[in-house]
């Protein structure tokens, strides 16, 4: 979390943005339920535009 935070305020930075990261305690690496719950719908046939 802390060099993605370090990649997201550089990029804001550099378009007048601000980022308003969450507290550490509430952040949790969701990225294998996504992961999972994508591979389910596309096995089922089900996809986004």
């Amino acid at each position: 979390n802390q060099r993605l935070q370090e990649m997201l305020r550089s990029m804001c930075s550099a378009r007048g943005a601000q980022l308003c990261p969450t507290d550490e305690r509430y952040c949790v690496d969701n990225g294998a339920m996504i992961a999972q719950a994508g591979w389910q719908m596309l096995r089922a046939g089900q996809v986004t535009e």
